[in-house]
C-alpha cells in the first residue's frame, strides 16, 4: 500500500500544467512512402513539472514527507493530479528530490521537482463510446443497429 500525499499540504503549482507522456509509438517508414505505426507498450509514464511556494509550516510538512514518507524521494506515493476529468489520485514518484532545489524569497520557501506519473488516468472505454454515440446511449445504438439488421433481412 502506498503512502498518500499529505492532505494538509498544498498541491504543487503547475503554471502551464504540462503533462508530458513518454513516446509510445514505433513508426516504420516504408519504401512506398507510407508508414506503419504500432504501440510499443501497454502504458508509459508521464512527467509533470511541479513547484511549491510554501510558508514555513507547509515547508516543514513537505520536507518531512519527502524525507520520511517517500524515503528521500525514492518510493512511489499517491497524489491527486489535475486532469480534464478533475483531480484524480495517481501513483507518482519524484524524479529528483524537491529538497535539491530549495530557496527562500519574500517569506516563502520554494521547491521544484519533476514528478513521474506511473499511468495517467483517462476516461474509460464505456464513457468514450457514450461520448462518441451522443445523443444516443450505447443501448439505443445497439438497439438501432439490431433494428436495422432485422429490417434489412426482411427486405
Amino acid at each position: 500500500m502506498l503512502v498518500r500525499y499529505p492532505k494538509d499540504l498544498k498541491l504543487p503549482l503547475v503554471s502551464t500544467h504540462r503533462l508530458s507522456q513518454n513516446p509510445n509509438l514505433l513508426r516504420t517508414e516504408m519504401a512506398s512512402g507510407r508508414a506503419r505505426q504500432r504501440k510499443r507498450f501497454q502504458s508509459v509514464p508521464t512527467t509533470m513539472a511541479a513547484t511549491w511556494k510554501l510558508k514555513a509550516d507547509q515547508a516543514v510538512i513537505l520536507e518531512g514527507f519527502v524525507k520520511h514518507g517517500t524515503n528521500d524521494a525514492v518510493n512511489w506515493f499517491v497524489m491527486p493530479i489535475r486532469t480534464p476529468q478533475g483531480l484524480i489520485d495517481h501513483d507518482v514518484r519524484f524524479k529528483q528530490s524537491p529538497l535539491e532545489s530549495c530557496s527562500f524569497n519574500g517569506g516563502f520557501w520554494s521547491y521544484s521537482a519533476d514528478i513521474e506519473i506511473k499511468e495517467r488516468q483517462v476516461v474509460n472505454e464505456e464513457a468514450t463510446a457514450n461520448n462518441l454515440l451522443e445523443p444516443n446511449t450505447l443501448d439505443e445504438f445497439v438497439n438501432g443497429v439490431s433494428d436495422a439488421l432485422d429490417t434489412y433481412q426482411e427486405n
